[in-house]
């Protein structure tokens, strides 16, 4: 899921040179997906109509896979095409996996939740490493990256399918189409698409620029994908037990706030520091990041009562959060545009978490959710 979105900030300067492409247009490449995570929101009663939540899931890895190998062969049209259609299967098997979750393992949805971001983390950073190195491997260029996620895609959809012709008609549980509206009125649910809103922004904003940051450093290109997947990778080990630990808890407020404060943290000491130190400051940032992701997931399931107000709730937050998200690389590119100064541009990340410490206390409450029948 996350590989096919964060397998192009290595790839950017190869992009700029290959087809010229501007700032804009590469924000705009990045923000495409994001884009879709939000609009996507409004494509969920359709999406209902496929079946069960197991059906969803294989429709969307098909449709995933499809979109990263239209990538790979085919223009730098269709090149922006994949990316929107990657962008709306990533956003489906977002909203279906909390759901999975809360109807097949309610009691374990923390320690469920852990793994498979650990899983999308991992594997995310893996492709932020070889991103390069393959670029630069064969007279395939850039698009040999693309290779090793079509072969997984496909297995894995394949997998799914197979897991369900296994799986009696009986067993797939319909995806409700109803979005309860209730939930726009409730400050609590605001606070959580809020949280993961401006964690986004921070998260997209910053990982599409950090390699070419690192670059204008003093790192190579290849030395920034391989610090950067360092990073991520030790970052989701430690984020595998964040949201099984969390879900024990009641109250989230401090938790969610200190881990804000890490990640602004991090991001502070990136402008005033240089050299291989930028490196303890990326493992910070990401073990925070690792934190802040999934703990944001896990607030729609531990503070909804239902798998039907999950899915509401898992919605809203993530269509707003992403809208949120959609607009941060390109604020940050188009701020290093005007000042041709990245430490300017990390300002405004930093600015984000500051909101982020605040807006955390709030959607951390222990309180529940309810919505009226």
């Amino acid at each position: 899921m996350r590989t096919g979105i964060t397998i192009l900030g290595p790839l950017i300067p190869i992009f700029k040179e290959q087809y010229h492409l501007s700032s804009f247009l590469l924000s705009f490449l990045t923000s495409l997906s994001i884009v879709a995570f939000a609009g996507s929101a409004f494509l969920m009663p359709l999406v209902g109509k496929i079946g069960g939540t197991n059906r969803v899931i294989s429709v969307a890895l098909i449709v995933l896979t499809t979109s990263v190998f239209l990538r790979a062969v085919g223009t730098v049209h269709l090149l922006f095409l994949a990316s929107l259609t990657l962008g709306i299967a990533i956003a489906v098997l977002n909203f279906s996996l909390p759901v999975w979750v809360k109807e097949n393992v309610p009691k374990h949805s923390g320690l469920i939740t852990g793994i498979y971001i650990t899983i999308m983390g991992i594997f995310a950073n893996f492709a932020v490493a070889v991103a390069v190195p393959l670029a630069h491997a064969t007279s395939w260029g850039w698009r040999l990256s693309m290779v090793p996620w079509i072969v997984i895609g496909t297995v894995s959809s394949v997998w799914w399918l197979i897991r369900n012709s296994k799986i009696s008609s009986d067993s797939h549980l319909p995806v409700a189409t109803k979005f309860h509206k209730e939930l726009l009125r409730k400050p609590a649910a605001w606070s959580i698409a809020l949280y993961f809103g401006f964690q986004a922004m921070m998260g997209y904003g910053s990982s599409t620029w950090l390699p070419t940051i690192l670059v204008a450093k003093g790192f190579t290109l290849s030395q920034a994908g391989l610090w950067l997947s360092i990073s991520g990778f030790t970052g989701s080990i430690v984020g595998i037990g964040a949201p099984y630990f969390a879900s024990k808890l009641r109250d989230f407020r401090i938790l969610l706030s200190v881990v804000a404060f890490i990640i602004t943290a991090s991001f502070t000491a990136m402008i005033f520091d240089h050299g291989w130190h930028l490196v303890i400051w990326l493992l910070l940032s990401n073990f925070a990041f690792s934190f802040a992701f999934p703990l944001s997931l896990v607030l729609t399931v531990t503070r909804s009562v239902e798998a039907g107000e999950t899915r509401s709730l898992s919605i809203m937050a993530q269509s707003i959060g992403y809208s949120m998200a959609a607009l941060a690389p390109g604020i940050v590119g188009g701020i290093f545009d005007l000042t041709h100064n990245w430490n300017t541009a990390l300002l405004f990340v930093i600015g984000l978490g500051v909101i982020l410490i605040g807006v955390g206390y709030f959607a951390g409450s222990p309180e529940k959710i309810r919505i009226e029948k």
